[in-house]
């Protein structure tokens, strides 16, 4: 914006994604998208797919390149902040019993539309060259690929878990512990994927040998949160209402330990919303009421508020003009293998370890979010130069495009006869049906 400051750029471009979202809400409640798909389509609408067909360089003008880096923080925040609030929300005791089944379900829903990737990968590489990077070599390319297909988003399936009100579920437990498993073990993937990129140029095997390194420091890391931080915690957490001190002293301990434990895994080689989940499953589940809402609620509201700046930002980067049918067709092609491999995985993966049907398919479309996770993952493979910029919009796509539909089957199948909603709902800390849906 011509005449402003970048700080006062960014207060602006923050102002237009809010209300433009606010504007596509109605649109979004009547077709049962969920919040993402809505801060999505303002990137998209603000970008170079709508907006930018207008004369005078509007998009540019609006969201200049300079000031993106600012609000790119912004959106990092809002990340953390959301992902704290939900790994405090999840409840590891509703788990019980369950563990095999979650293990199932995670390994089947990676690993099928993993090994459909590989087969898919390989077709491309052969007959579509031009759609890789400029540095990818075929099996790099193919490995990328898989893990682009098998991710799913842990942020926006717990978004998704909270509106259909099924955090306090076996079904949203189940789901949101499928999702941080397949998110951490995606992430671990690429770090992997990232030390082989370098190629011979990092002094031989050094490449591997940095991977395996990364992955001993994120196992020690998630020794020290259940061994030390969570104990701390526990103990800090209890002064300030037992001993009748300020809350807000709490607000301050456990603001800093989240960005640190964010900013830890950031340099470690995991994204930061690795680290901030991770400190709110630290967080402990007898917490007084008072100190939840001092904590969580403001936390849970910042991060809502900073959230559709992320999105709005990767719509930002999606040219849809130069698509094409071919681009359409590669869409459709992605999506059935991403979609049909992780419905079909997650599915198996339960019911053969006695989940029951209903829940077992509501488990099975839930797995397939896509959001925070994909278009971080697509961002690092355009940036080390395994896609090209083409692929990276058809992908991006296909990932909007998979999770258009699970909102409306969750909502659906959680109001029919045996389905989710028939599943009795465990409160996770709270004694009234009201402190549990606000938990």
């Amino acid at each position: 914006m011509e005449g402003s400051t970048p700080s006062a750029t960014v207060l602006a471009d923050i102002a237009a994604v809010l209300l433009i979202g606010l504007l596509l809400t109605p649109l979004r409640t009547r077709l049962r998208q969920p919040v993402v798909v809505g801060e999505i389509a303002v990137g998209v609408i603000l970008g170079p797919s709508v907006l930018g067909l207008l004369p005078g360089h509007l998009t540019d003008a609006l969201f200049p390149p300079d000031v993106r880096p600012h609000l790119a923080v912004v959106a990092q925040l809002g990340i953390v902040l959301f992902m704290f609030a939900a790994g405090w929300e999840l409840d590891l005791r509703l788990l019980s019993g369950r563990v095999r089944a979650v293990l199932a379900v995670t390994a089947a829903s990676v690993l099928i539309p993993f090994a459909l990737a590989l087969v898919l990968a390989a077709v491309v590489a052969a007959r579509f060259p031009w759609l890789l990077g400029a540095t990818a070599s075929p099996w790099l390319f193919a490995a990328f690929l898989g893990i682009a297909l098998s991710a799913s988003a842990l942020s926006v399936m717990a978004r998704i878990v909270g509106e259909n009100r099924l955090q306090a579920s076996g079904t949203g437990a189940m789901a949101t512990a499928c999702g941080a498993l397949t998110e951490i073990t995606a992430w671990c993937a690429v770090v992997c994927l990232a030390a082989a990129a370098r190629g011979p140029g990092s002094a031989g095997s050094s490449g591997s040998g940095h991977a395996l390194l990364t992955l001993g420091q994120v196992a020690c890391y998630a020794v020290a949160m259940a061994f030390v931080v969570r104990p701390l915690l526990r103990r800090m957490l209890r002064l300030p209402v037992g001993a009748g001190g300020h809350p807000f002293l709490a607000l301050l301990i456990v603001g800093s330990g989240l960005l640190l434990s964010a900013w830890v895994t950031s340099r470690l080689g995991v994204h930061a919303v690795i680290g901030a989940f991770a400190f709110g499953l630290a967080m402990p589940r007898d917490a007084a009421e008072e100190l939840r809402h001092t904590i969580e609620l403001p936390m849970r509201h910042a991060g809502a508020l900073l959230v559709p700046v992320f999105f709005a930002l990767t719509g930002l980067s999606v040219d849809l003009t130069g698509l094409g049918p071919r681009g359409l067709l590669a869409v459709a092609v992605f999506l059935a293998v991403s979609w049909g491999g992780k419905y079909a995985g997650a599915r198996l993966g339960a019911r053969l370890t006695g989940v029951p049907r209903g829940e077992a398919t509501t488990l099975a479309v839930l797995v397939n979010t896509k959001g925070l996770s994909e278009v971080l993952i697509l961002t690092l493979g355009r940036d080390l130069g395994i896609i090209g910029d083409r692929l990276f919009t058809v992908l991006l796509l296909t990932a909007l495009a998979a999770t258009l539909p699970v909102n409306p089957l969750v909502r659906r199948l959680t109001r029919l006869p045996g389905g989710a909603a028939g599943v009795p709902r465990r409160p996770l800390v709270a004694t009234t049906a009201e402190e549990a849906q606000g938990a």
